[in-house]
């Protein structure tokens, strides 16, 4: 069968058997403890018994017993119940006491007391019977015996047999809801580590392909475990050949390109028709999106392989800001001057300290402002900004141009994924993936928002601050 829950299944089996045990821990108790009760009470009887046959009397041929007042009221204070008594011979000629009480069910043996219950009066009773040798002296039929017998009303012992049980059954309730509370608890102690096992793989990093620490696991989870490490690792081995494979097809794509650029350009300054200046056009536009693509898987292949390398490391190092925006837009001012926009900066005098790798975020802060020069229109306007506030330091670019969609801007950061605005003009959909995965490496968060008055668009980063 099945198990959908380790939890549910160690319940099922658990709790039933506690309350199997219990049930049958309180059924042999009770039923040693009536035995117990009663015997107590026996004993008092037979001690009744004990103390009429020491008061029985033979005198003149007759039977007799001195049993003063006082005797019968320890009795019945003794065993706390109605006390009857009847001393007779076994012939039924000479009787003292209740006549009529039961004999009991099998026959006397001399000086050997009986214990029986019986009905007398309407009365429920617990008697105590022995038979005595006639001393000779007694007028009845020869070997005649003296029959004693001492009886109680059990109502008394049955209610304290009962309130007995009842308080041994609260007893045992309160120990049995501890012991349920106990396999609760332990049931969660023990699946704690699973818990925090599968929170720890569930908001892992999805290139994270580290090996699972079994460190603090049971032992029991281990090979569990252990079998997860070996085939994250083989998967590792198999993505790692597979991207060194692309790289390698990345980088070798970049000479050849070059040099068919190249070539083009020179057929362009030898063609002599506007059909074929028209093609060759066509063919170099063709190229440089794919010398671009090219640049751009290049430089997300060295962003992948940069984050296998900072999750060795304990911590990143402290990047200013302020120096990364103003080297990006001294790198792209001149661009964006051909194409009649104005880039500007503007960022605090004093540095603004975060966590980071100095050449990733660059690399995130050039593609975000490559991206904006790309897909404005001439004579747009694009700042790049850096902000510190409390604990939080952003660093953004806000452009006037076409902007995104609102559908376009939640699915921002998926490769090749490319919005409404930019699918006319040649690109290849990389440029905020780049950005996307090195602010996931950086724990910082990217945001796309629109401008002021819906005009143009913001694309933010936010880090938390760093003291240097």
């Amino acid at each position: 069968m099945a198990l959908s829950s380790l939890r549910r299944t160690l319940l099922s089996m658990l709790i039933p058997v506690a309350f199997l045990t219990s049930g049958v821990s309180l059924f042999v108790s009770s039923m040693a403890l009536k035995d117990q009760v009663n015997a107590a009470f026996d004993r008092a009887l037979a001690g009744a018994l004990k103390s009429m046959s020491a008061n029985v009397r033979t005198i003149s041929g007759g039977l007799a017993m001195e049993q003063s007042y006082y005797m019968m009221e320890f009795m019945e204070y003794t065993i706390s119940s109605q006390v009857y008594f009847r001393v007779a011979t076994e012939d039924g000629l000479s009787e003292i006491g209740f006549t009529g009480m039961p004999l009991p069910p099998v026959g006397l043996v001399n000086n050997q007391p009986i214990f029986y219950n019986a009905q007398y009066l309407g009365e429920p009773l617990r008697i105590a019977a022995v038979a005595l040798e006639s001393d000779g002296r007694l007028q009845t039929y020869q070997d005649s015996r003296v029959l004693i017998q001492a009886g109680e009303n059990i109502s008394e012992r049955d209610a304290f047999i009962h309130k007995v049980i009842i308080q041994n059954l609260i007893q045992d309730i309160a120990v049995l809801s501890l012991f349920i509370l106990l396999i609760l608890a332990g049931t969660l102690l023990a699946l704690r580590p699973l818990r925090k096992l599968s929170s720890e793989v569930r908001h892992r990093s999805p290139d994270n392909l580290e090996p699972i620490s079994d460190a603090s696991l049971p032992r029991e989870v281990r090979p569990l475990v252990q079998t997860i490490n070996l085939h994250m690792d083989r998967y590792a081995r198999k993505s790692r050949e597979q991207q060194q494979f692309l790289d390698d097809a990345s980088h070798q794509l970049k000479t050849p390109l070059a040099v068919l650029l190249t070539q083009v350009d020179f057929a362009l300054t030898l063609a002599k028709t506007d059909e074929m200046k028209e093609v060759l056009e066509a063919i170099q536009l063709r190229l440089n999106n794919t010398a671009q693509m090219t640049h751009q898987m290049v430089a997300l292949s060295r962003v992948r392989d940069a984050a296998d390398q900072l999750r060795t490391r304990a911590t990143l190092g402290t990047v200013d800001l302020c120096q990364q925006a103003g080297q990006v837009v001294d790198e792209l001012w001149s661009l964006a001057r051909s194409r009649r926009q104005d880039l500007g900066l503007d960022a605090p005098t004093q540095p603004v300290w975060v966590a980071g790798e100095a050449w990733l975020l660059q690399q995130a802060l050039s593609n975000m402002v490559s991206n904006a020069i790309k897909y404005c229109p001439r004579g747009a306007r694009i700042t790049v900004s850096v902000r510190s506030e409390g604990d939080v330091c952003s660093i953004q670019v806000e452009d006037d141009g076409p902007g995104m969609s609102t559908d376009d801007m939640s699915k921002a950061g998926h490769r090749f994924r490319r919005g409404e605005a930019g699918k006319a003009l040649q690109g290849s959909g990389l440029g905020l993936a780049i950005v996307q995965a090195i602010a996931q490496i950086h724990g910082a968060r990217m945001s796309l928002q629109p401008g002021p008055r819906l005009r143009g668009l913001i694309v933010r980063l936010e880090f938390d601050a760093s003291d240097r």
